[in-house]
């Protein structure tokens, strides 16, 4: 395809819960990202790793950013990098670390764009520590059809730059970032690995240990053996005389669903759980983990995402403040163990976010739960909704393809100020998707 004209291409939800076909274009210079008729609808596309459809829509034009991937200007001084937005996180890091340079907040796939990255406000392995992705963003440069190129910070046009933070593209297109960087506190991190018998045990762990990655994963399929897991405590370390690279295979929403049955059910779920926790009860250090090796863990680790197959999966995570949390996790072992619910795995992190736009805010807990699919998800998933607004919790949209209206009124705490915003600075409302035509923002 060249890259400035547009043909019509399937995309799906790297879930696997929604696809469709739409208009597509891969523009690699700006006369091409320019081209189409300003009054048509359309909506940036970064790598296409998010589990929501945030990226593509029905009626509107795909513009895929991966060619915008140049390195723009280094101030060595102030340690800040401009790039475009199409640049991958992999690709950030190959050029950091050899400087001794390090980027705090990395999500967990190392082929998502910096823009995507910004769209949704991602967070990383201790967002605690970190904040989240926005908190290390200097400025953008954002096209919009109708109002051209527009550079904003938190000093120059300060509302329309915490409206593109964690505004999954609907303010526009960010072309263009100014990223601030570190010093790199070591070559690699010692990562320890601590049992655990459930997850009210994990946050009694997580709230003690200052470290540089903190993180639970449990065991979260019905039964007495619900919540059995590992706190992974990481600190940088010297073990190593230069950072390792990371050997992976890319994987994408395709190639994660090649398998056409899903190879999870409530057996095989048990299995691979009982095998994780053997094997982090008789590894508990590796003092020569890589820098890129933690920070991407299912880089090298594929087979979790590729044996849901075709049907895919379900993943929600939301925001649970920390007075909260022992009463939300309890409920939530309930509601799995009463419901025989189709649960594979749960995670937890303790968060500290700032609100913009859509995006999570506050102090608290992060909870990540993982289902296969059959008849029982859904009805699950939708008692989950009603326990989650008895707790007040914040739901994460880059993580769950089926956030309805109602359900993000009420657990996106910036959603009402965002599409008052919105609505005031984008009247015709240019930028849509099927998330934001979900939420009722079109």
């Amino acid at each position: 395809m060249s890259s400035g004209l547009v043909r019509e291409t399937r995309f799906t939800t790297f879930d696997g819960t929604l696809s469709l076909t739409t208009a597509h274009q891969r523009p690699d210079r700006f006369c091409h990202l320019e081209s189409p008729d300003p009054t048509r609808h359309r909506i940036p596309r970064g790598g296409g790793y998010a589990y929501s459809a945030a990226s593509f829509g029905e009626s509107s034009l795909v513009q895929d950013l991966t060619c915008f991937n140049r390195f723009l200007a280094f101030d060595a001084a102030t340690l800040t990098l401009k790039l475009e937005a199409g640049v991958r996180l992999i690709e950030l890091m190959e050029w950091a670390l050899p400087r001794n340079l390090y980027f705090p907040v990395l999500p967990g796939y190392p082929l998502i764009t910096l823009g995507g990255c910004v769209a949704a406000d991602v967070h990383g392995k201790n967002p605690y520590k970190d904040g989240t992705f926005s908190d290390w963003v200097k400025q953008l440069t954002l096209f919009h059809p109708q109002k051209g190129y527009i550079t904003c910070s938190a000093t120059e046009h300060p509302e329309l730059f915490a409206m593109t933070c964690g505004g999954y593209g609907l303010t526009g297109v960010i072309t263009t970032l100014t990223l601030q960087l570190t010093e790199l506190p070591a070559p690699a991190l010692t990562l320890s690995r601590y049992s655990v018998a459930n997850p009210a045990a994990a946050v009694d762990t997580l709230s003690t240990h200052g470290t540089d990655i903190a993180y639970s994963w449990h065991d979260a399929t019905p039964g007495a053996h619900f919540g059995r897991g590992i706190v992974f405590s990481g600190r940088w370390s010297q073990c190593l005389k230069q950072p390792a690279s990371l050997k992976f295979r890319p994987m994408t929403a395709t190639s994660r669903a090649r398998l056409p049955f899903s190879a999870w059910n409530g057996v095989t779920a048990r299995i691979a759980n009982a095998a994780v926790l053997l094997h982090g009860r008789y590894k508990h250090d590796n003092p020569e983990t890589g820098v890129l090796d933690t920070a991407f863990p299912f880089a090298s680790n594929v087979y979790f995402h590729k044996l849901f197959g075709r049907p895919g999966l379900r993943e929600t995570q939301f925001l649970v403040s920390e007075v909260n949390i022992g009463a939300c996790l309890e409920a939530v072992q309930k509601l799995i163990c009463d419901t025989r619910a189709p649960t594979m795995m749960l995670s937890l992190k303790r968060f500290r976010g700032r609100q913009t736009a859509l995006s999570m805010s506050g102090t608290g807990w992060l909870l990540a739960l993982d289902c296969y699919r059959n008849e029982r998800t859904d009805a699950f998933l939708g008692q989950l909704d009603e326990l989650l607004l008895a707790m007040g919790g914040q739901v994460n949209l880059s993580k769950d393809s089926r956030v309805s209206q109602d359900i993000a009124a009420h657990t996106v705490a910036g959603l009402a100020e965002f599409k008052r915003y919105l609505f005031a600075y984008d009247r015709e409302r240019i930028m849509r998707s099927e998330l934001s035509d979900r939420l009722g923002l079109s």
